[in-house]
């Protein structure tokens, strides 16, 4: 049987072929020696021809290659007679067309493929270089650009500013290879601390300058000096005196970020300026900003006029966007400005409750509280989003730590304490909840937060996720305070009326070799179907999505249920022989039971908070009674 290597060996022998006897006979090509392909520097290329390009312009070289990988890669074309770099959009440095993306459908017909890249994009690509059509491409991507040829490649910016005008003061963090802008001088060392740790060096930031534009530069325009960026300054509504109060609070070297509504988003560049020095005919350096006038006492026009012109040095710098918009969706995803003003409270942070939580800062909820007060034990590494060196840590506290760290930008609070105790202690964190998650697996602890939202001492939305034995089940239920409560679908006993699944009493739960140690031998990826139904149904509370009693159930594979030993209840296949597939999940009403004690009666609310001026002092036994 012949090797991969051979066949692939076999393909692009015939490839470059079959693209030889089209290029040469077709085109009036010739065919380059194999040794040119070598030279091609940062290049993996094998073969390679050259033809001439007749423009409405000019005659023009183009080089062809083909790449190890042809004929499933397609070739690749290099412009030889062409301006300098940054002249015409698409071309690399090496004269490399950057050409739209394009999958190999006709990999057996290398020949084909080649002439309609030749037709449709080599071709036109030249033309609207020669005729300028394409300049504003310069703009549209501005990023691909402006990062080219950069003075200073190792140097970095990082912001968390707002994208978007007016121009404006912002503050800047000096690192010695990256620097951090923001907003405040708050939101940038929070995200520093966040990221790399209270660190003496996180004390202070300095001011610096947000230029916004109406539309982003060319590179014809890219800031050479300080003089350059006076006279962005002075295109811009309001720049001059922006820049004059900049000259005052700014150090050097100036931090100017320059941004732009690209057409494909907003587009960010930073700049730094330097103070001009001059150097006396004894070699001594002074400062030309205070030439004829005592410190101090240069008119503050002339002072910036003097401190930004063509004498003082910039440079170009890179910039990465690490601000929420960005993180969360590229600044594509409008449920970000929703997101990033919520807060949400979670009980329980296990198998259950951590995976969910983390799903809701990948979304970009801006603040998540989490309680629970109990370590990580190695029996719980397997299924949780802690890992082996967390085991003995609080998890709440590592959580928020980690996730600092992974989203530097939002906020986390860890309390390693019961739920019942937390809302003893911290109930004002509990009003300005915009959600509660609850997945304690602990019916009293849900009680007792059930009974305080039919009160109102609770207002938030209370999400509750559990699983069905094995996780061969999952339900999320979303609730409010104007609806029916959390005991409505439960039975005195704890269990939800409605059962996906029924097991024999020993497949329900395992034992381990000690007192009351008891647990279901499930993974992660039992708990996906869960956690999917649970964060999914958060979410859609959180954006106004939901906004009555809402039940979703995750109904897992058939074949999982029947190797865990378990079967579909009656009420839940209820004739539908289809459901017994599983692999679906399905939404609910979470109806009002008129019998609920909780909620049902006229007074039960009333009843029941008669009995005690303190949620938490009513027992599970008066509230199951």
């Amino acid at each position: 049987m012949p090797s991969e290597a051979c066949i692939m060996s076999r393909f692009l022998e015939e490839g470059v072929s079959e693209a030889d006897s089209f290029l040469l006979q077709e085109c009036g090509a010739r065919r380059l020696p194999d040794c040119d392909a070598l030279t091609v520097e940062g290049r993996d290329l094998v073969a390679g021809w050259q033809l001439v390009v007749q423009t409405p312009m000019a005659q023009r070289r183009l080089n062809i290659y083909a790449d190890p990988q042809f004929p499933f890669s397609l070739p690749h074309f290099f412009l030889l007679d062409r301006p300098p770099f940054l002249s015409w959009p698409h071309i690399e440095e090496d004269g490399l067309l950057c050409l739209r993306p394009r999958r190999v459908t006709k990999f057996r017909q290398p020949d084909k493929v080649i002439g309609q890249l030749l037709s449709e994009d080599v071709y036109p690509l030249i033309v609207a270089c020669e005729s300028g059509a394409n300049q504003n491409d310069f703009r549209t991507e501005f990023y691909s650009y402006w990062n080219r040829g950069l003075s200073t490649e190792e140097d970095m910016v990082r912001s968390l500013l707002e994208p978007r005008g007016p121009s404006r003061l912002v503050q800047v963090w000096r690192g010695q290879t990256c620097s951090v802008v923001g907003e405040t001088e708050q939101q940038v060392l929070a995200w520093l601390r966040n990221l790399h740790g209270n660190e003496p060096q996180f004390d202070s930031t300095d001011t610096a300058c947000l230029l916004w534009m109406e539309v982003p530069m060319l590179p014809a325009e890219y800031p050479r000096t300080a003089g350059d960026l006076y006279r962005i300054a002075g295109s811009i509504t309001g720049g001059k005196e922006l820049l004059a109060r900049f000259a005052k609070a700014g150090v050097s070297p100036f931090y100017f970020v320059i941004g732009a509504e690209s057409g494909n988003g907003p587009c960010l560049a930073v700049v730094r300026a330097y103070k001009p020095i001059s150097t006396d005919i004894r070699g001594k350096t002074r400062d030309p900003a205070n030439d004829g006038f005592r410190p101090g006492k240069v008119p503050p026009r002339m002072q910036t006029q003097r401190l930004f012109s063509s004498d003082a040095g910039a440079s170009r710098l890179q910039v990465d966007r690490v601000d929420a918009e960005w993180v969360h969706g590229r600044d594509q995803d409008p449920r970000q400005e929703t997101l990033r003003a919520k807060t949400v409270l979670l009980f329980g942070c296990g198998s259950v409750g951590a995976p969910i939580a983390h799903q809701f800062a990948m979304a970009g909820v801006d603040h998540l509280i989490l309680v629970d007060p109990k370590k990580l034990s190695w029996a719980n590494v397997g299924r949780h989003p802690l890992g082996a060196d967390h085991v003995g840590s609080k998890k709440a506290i590592a959580l928020a730590e980690i996730w600092s760290k992974a989203y530097p930008h939002a906020r986390f609070e860890g309390f390693d304490v019961s739920s019942h105790l937390f809302l003893a202690e911290h109930m004002e964190l509990a009003t300005k909840a915009d959600l509660i998650l609850c997945a304690t697996a602990d019916w009293t602890s849900e009680l007792g937060l059930n009974f305080r939202q039919v009160c109102g001492e609770i207002a938030a939305p209370v999400l509750y996720c559990w699983t069905e034995p094995n996780a061969c089940a999952g339900h999320a239920v979303l609730l409010f305070h104007e609806g029916p409560c959390l005991q409505c679908g439960f039975s005195t006993s704890g269990d939800c009326k409605l059962q996906v699944t029924e097991w024999p009493q020993e497949k329900e739960l395992k034992m381990e070799p000690a007192c009351g140690a008891v647990f279901q031998p499930y993974g992660p990826i039992e708990l996906l179907g869960t956690i999917s139904v649970g964060a999914s149904l958060g979410l859609d509370g959180l954006l106004g999505k939901v906004t009555a009693a809402t039940h979703r159930i995750w109904a897992g594979p058939e074949s999982l249920l029947l190797e865990a030993g378990g079967t579909w209840s009656k009420a839940w296949i209820n004739g539908n022989m289809e459901r017994s597939k599983g692999g679906f999940q399905e939404e609910r009403v979470w109806g009002r039971d008129p019998l609920c004690d909780v909620c049902g009666g006229s007074d039960a609310a009333t009843r029941l908070s008669s009995k005690s001026g303190n949620p938490d002092n009513v027992s599970s036994s008066t509230l199951l009674s």
